[in-house]
């Protein structure tokens, strides 16, 4: 469609000025206002602003906007030009499956290749400026587009970041899901320092792999929302038996709407680990256990700060200061001894787990050697083989090293502390998984090893478990 831009151009420079200029960009076309220099003249910017849109088709988004701004006088001018104000829909309520994708606009090409994404798995993407609608301001379009969608994922860069626009949907945003009203999810696309609250939110890593990034964000919220299904809907997870020692074993998967909950002091997914008889230790003697729930992964150590900033407790010897680096927050936090896990469980209302309850986690009911099956595989966790030598982000060699539950990390990356004695002449505690620092042979699910409850090393970890969650997260 043709448009008159010497129109539109002598419009903006006759009825607006330099100031106002500005706060028309800023209201409706936000990289353009980013785009302007304090030096920069006003025929400079009004060259910018209607190349911009020129470029982008969303000249009719300019006429709409100068409609708005200027009703009385946008008639005299505009008599010709193609109609600028489309009907605008109802308000759509809240759907459960729109993604919200907050982003910098120099992370533009990663969320439009994320919306894409999304799309072609049943989801509908919402971003700016893609969603905004003709003669709409950004911040009315935000705040439209908060309410519609039920998931809002942010983008974390050092751009992201650093901008105030992020900065602000995203703490909307987690006020939204202090409500229950969206699930917040952060990804984390490059290394960033984020603010504090943020990183109280596990982050689905898309640093090494896109993805795999993808993967793991899809999986998540499938997960989520199968646990907002009516408990008579729910799908129990039934462990799938391996095949006899010697033969090529696959993860096993879940199963299509596993129980999950997201625990609501701690923000952590826990799954449910169904009631009922399991293989125990070497011997692999049957032993029943009631029903319970257990951590999806490691308490990493950006969940820990939350633990160490609402609690006042003492932090980790290797973070800086209060926090833990950027770098490590979605790794396992380590140096803490066995006191430090219980405080953290006396904090969220939940406790350690027993050995029984953290090996049927991690083999299932079969009497598997390790969480995926029989046979030892280097590329599915992070011992001694894997060549890293330091922990690595929670969920690095999912799905593959899963459990038959779905829990990660249940073989290497760290030890874990249980509520288990070593043995009753001691007063030493067990430990489960092996780290990154030993070999497979402790990566067995039924290895057990014993430290003083005192030590605080490099390669200590924990998880958390409850009997059942809070009733209303069923």
């Amino acid at each position: 469609m043709d448009y008159d831009t010497a129109v539109i151009r002598r419009f903006l420079l006759e009825h607006f000025d330099d100031t106002e200029l500005r706060e028309l960009s800023l209201d409706y076309f936000r990289d353009v206002y980013l785009d302007f220099t304090t030096g920069k003249g006003k025929r400079q910017m009004v060259h910018n602003l209607i190349e911009h849109c020129l470029n982008h088709g969303r000249t009719p988004d300019l006429l709409a906007a100068l409609e708005r701004e200027r009703p009385q006088l946008y008639p005299q001018h505009f008599r010709h030009q193609p109609e600028s104000q489309p009907e605008r829909p109802a308000p759509a309520q809240r759907n459960p499956r729109q993604v919200f994708i907050s982003h910098a606009h120099q992370d533009a090409a990663f969320a439009q290749r994320l919306a894409a994404d999304m799309k072609a798995h049943s989801y509908t993407a919402w971003m700016a400026p893609d969603n905004i609608r003709p003669g709409e301001k950004w911040g009315e379009a935000i705040e439209r587009g908060l309410q519609e969608s039920g998931i809002f994922v942010v983008v974390i860069t050092p751009q992201g970041v650093a901008s105030r626009w992020v900065q602000t949907e995203t703490y909307l945003a987690i006020e939204l899901e202090h409500k229950r009203l969206v699930r917040f999810v952060p990804l984390q696309v490059e290394q960033a320092p984020a603010p504090l609250i943020w990183t109280a939110y596990q982050r689905v890593p898309f640093r090494s792999s896109y993805e795999q990034g993808l993967r793991q964000l899809l999986q998540r919220l499938d997960s989520d929302e199968s646990a907002s299904l009516p408990a008579t809907a729910s799908t129990e997870v039934k462990p799938v038996a391996s095949q006899s020692l010697g033969q090529a074993t696959t993860t096993p998967a879940l199963a299509a709407g596993p129980d999950v909950f997201v625990h609501p002091k701690t923000g952590k997914e826990m799954v449910r680990i169904p009631a009922g008889e399991f293989l125990y230790g070497k011997k692999k003697e049957k032993i029943i256990l009631d029903e319970y729930w257990i951590d999806r992964t490691p308490v990493t150590n950006a969940e820990y700060a939350r633990f160490v900033a609402a609690a006042g407790h003492e932090t980790p010897k290797h973070w800086q200061g209060q926090m833990p680096l950027d770098t490590i927050a979605d790794h396992p936090v380590v140096y803490v001894f066995w006191h430090d896990a219980k405080a953290y469980a006396d904090w969220a209302g939940l406790r350690l787990p027993t050995e029984q309850e953290w090996e049927k986690a991690a083999r299932g009911t079969d009497g598997r050697e390790y969480p995926w099956g029989n046979e030892w595989r280097g590329d599915h966790c992070n011992t001694s083989a894997s060549r890293i030598r330091a922990t690595t982000p929670v969920g690095r060699f999912s799905p593959q090293g899963d459990s038959p539950y779905g829990c990660v990390d249940m073989a290497g990356n760290v030890w874990e502390w249980t509520d288990s004695p070593y043995d009753e002449a001691k007063d030493w505690c067990g430990l489960r998984g092996g780290s990154w620092d030993f070999d497979r042979s402790n990566a067995r699910a039924a290895f057990r090893v014993n430290f003083h409850p005192v030590n605080r090393i490099n390669y200590d970890g924990f998880w958390v478990v409850v009997r059942r969650p809070p009733s209303h997260e069923r």
